[in-house]
């Protein structure tokens, strides 16, 4: 009797150990998995359509963010955009010589860069059209209603039509301002 219990226990053991996987199995597993990764990382790092997206709300964020200002400040605010560089910044004052605020992360001038001198995500991503009825400065008064700013004669004039158009690669996203509520769409 007692040989039989220790030949069921001896059995009991070796079938739980054949319930695991094996050590070739798990490879095999792991092995499909990176070929698998090889394959899908490179098309999610070339997606255009993410690169746009991510620099469209973020300069939509930011634009929320110097209207808000306005408002809680009750003072006027500029984005002043630099299609060449591809680069904008926010000040509060503009003339005669701007006052830039400060970013409120990085606690340093609100100056952010796009394209080939920007940071990685937005690394590929440009400029292709600002205008605020033709202008490239955008200001926000105490109530928060955009106006285009005119540098040549230092006026502002009640926004009609305002859209920052964003490429990346073929791609292209448009930012369009709302004359009167400063609202925001992304097409």
């Amino acid at each position: 009797m007692a040989i039989v219990r220790h030949q069921r226990r001896t059995g009991a053991a070796i079938s739980s150990v054949m319930r695991a996987f094996t050590l070739i199995e798990i490879l095999v597993v792991v092995v499909i998995l990176g070929i698998a990764a090889a394959i899908v990382v490179p098309a999610i790092g070339s997606r255009s359509d993410l690169k746009a997206t991510s620099a469209a709300r973020m300069i939509m964020a930011d634009l929320i963010y110097a209207q808000n200002r306005s408002i809680s400040q009750q003072k006027w605010h500029w984005v002043r955009f630099d299609k060449a560089n591809n680069k904008y910044d926010v000040v509060e004052a503009i003339t005669p010589s701007p006052v830039y605020i400060k970013h409120p992360v990085e606690a340093s001038d609100f100056i952010v860069t796009i394209g080939s001198a920007g940071s990685k995500p937005i690394k590929d991503v440009s400029f292709d059209t600002v205008s605020f009825d033709g202008k490239t400065v955008l200001a926000f008064d105490e109530l928060g209603t955009p106006y285009s700013y005119d540098t040549a004669t230092a006026t502002s004039t009640a926004m009609t039509t305002g859209k920052i158009t964003l490429a990346c690669g073929t791609l292209k996203l448009t930012i369009t301002i709302e004359p009167f509520s400063g609202e925001l769409r992304l097409n």
